[in-house]
């Protein structure tokens, strides 16, 4: 069975959405012919840690850490919680004392964004790269896999591919500087929109997750259109625990013995701002649409990041402290199980005009989940898939007088007609397991070329 060397920032015990990818792909290959090996870091600085992933990481596989210094230093300088979910306390206008460590802090932040181009995981992508020397040798390496992001993963894979000449496959889960929070002007972006174009000619193929993200890329360099392949994000079926039927299950309504509650899971940023739906659910609670006794919001994940005005005083000002809820941060198994308890999912997109080439991954766990959704997003791929499977309503994210009848169509007529959500045969296509039989095939085809080439040497040699 040929050997795929995995290098993956994202992967366990770090949790998070951009985290499934590589598990998946690291879980599944071996069922289609590729034996995966990870490479990934050993120090962490996140919000959205997940220890319990690691007990799906199969036994068989090797997995190689190598220091992200970065990190370390970051985490010794600002620590950051497994359960973030920062209050309106952390947002006091009243003066305090600020440490050493906290003074340093901007200042450090302010450094690692002028030096580490193309992002603050530079200096473990180049460690992970001559670590990989030795993993390849060892493990009898076929082919790279570098997946993004951080976009310095493929830095590493450019580094193996002029090193070694092995075969090597990048794989982009969002565009690098057509991303909608790359700043576009600057010599960061010169220096960044170099090594872009470094990756996308020496790669020897390539691969992302929307039609959109393929169309930009195949833009960007004429031997793109050639290489380029869509993989889309997925989901596991074997996430999703069995649910005894019970009051949890059942189908509910606004009409209902208890709350209808609706979930969202995933994080929060600027962006990504829960506001216009908070104000739009405030108004119609405050005009009778909905009454406030019959529905309850739950936010799982990181419910605040920091801003002028927390979302934890928004819902303060709106008077909604007894209808949301934010859980805090949940593990992967925990978030499917909940999604599976609730009666409805809430999906916000980001605000950005972009957003609309992205399809957020936790849209194909959402569809799997096979409950209502209402969702605020940009016109693009994520509101298409939403429309062709008929599974909610959706709103333009930064509307709130549309976000306002929206979410009164959708909890007084959409609910009320709710009609269980797309057949399982329906959803194969965005299996995991499908994903990474993808995957697989696109390994085969990069390694033949090679083999080949190697086969003929090989033969030339014999001869003299």
């Amino acid at each position: 069975m040929p050997r795929v060397l995995v290098i993956a920032h994202l992967f366990p015990p770090i949790g998070g959405i951009g985290v499934q990818r590589a598990l998946k792909f690291t879980q599944y290959l071996s069922e289609y012919g590729w034996s995966p090996v990870v490479l990934t870091t050993s120090d962490f600085h996140v919000a959205t840690m997940d220890p319990s992933l690691l007990e799906k990481v199969p036994a068989s596989v090797p997995v190689y850490r190598t220091a992200d210094r970065m990190a370390r230093w970051m985490a010794r300088i600002s620590p950051v919680s497994a359960h973030a979910a920062k209050t309106s306390e952390n947002f006091s206008a009243k003066p305090t004392k600020r440490s050493f460590k906290q003074r340093l802090l901007p200042m450090l932040k302010t450094l690692r964004n002028t030096l580490a181009i193309p992002d603050e995981q530079l200096l473990w992508a180049i460690s992970a790269a001559f670590a990989a020397r030795h993993v390849i040798r060892k493990e009898q390496i076929d082919c790279v896999f570098t997946t993004s992001g951080p976009n310095s993963a493929h830095i590493a894979g450019y580094l193996l591919k002029r090193w070694l000449g092995i075969p090597w496959v990048a794989d982009f889960r969002d565009p690098w500087t057509d991303n909608m929070h790359f700043p576009d002007e600057g010599v960061r972006a010169v220096v960044e929109r170099a090594l872009e174009r470094c990756v996308l000619k020496t790669a020897d193929a390539l691969i992302t997750v929307t039609d959109s993200f393929a169309s930009l890329f195949k833009h960007k360099h004429p031997s793109v259109p050639g290489k380029i392949h869509v993989i889309r994000n997925g989901v596991d079926p074997a996430d999703f625990p069995i649910v005894t039927p019970d009051h949890h299950t059942s189908h509910q309504t606004l009409a209902g013995e208890r709350p209808f509650t609706l979930l969202y899971a995933g994080i929060l940023y600027p962006k990504r701002s829960p506001e216009i739906f908070l104000r739009a659910l405030q108004r119609a609670i405050a005009s009778g649409a909905i009454q406030r006794e019959q529905i309850r919001i739950e936010f799982a994940g990181v419910f605040d990041y920091p801003a002028p005005v927390s979302n934890s005083q928004l819902l303060k000002e709106l008077d909604l402290e007894d209808v949301v809820q934010p859980l805090g941060y949940l593990s992967h198994d925990e978030v499917a199980k909940r999604m599976l308890q609730v009666d409805g999912l809430l999906l916000i997109g980001d605000a950005d005009e972009r957003a609309g080439m992205y399809i957020p991954g936790k849209v194909y766990e959402y569809l799997y989940a096979r409950k209502p959704v209402f969702a605020l997003l940009q016109p693009g791929e994520a509101a298409k898939l939403l429309e062709q499977f008929q599974v909610g309503v959706v709103a333009p994210v930064e509307d709130e007088e549309k976000v306002f009848q929206a979410l009164c169509v959708y909890c007084n007529e959409f609910i009320q007609n709710w009609s269980g959500g797309p057949n399982e045969q329906d959803l194969l296509i965005f299996s995991r397991q499908y994903e990474a039989q993808l995957l697989a095939d696109v390994l085969t085809e990069t390694l033949q070329p090679w083999l080949l080439e190697r086969n003929r040497s090989q033969s030339a040699w014999a001869v003299q």
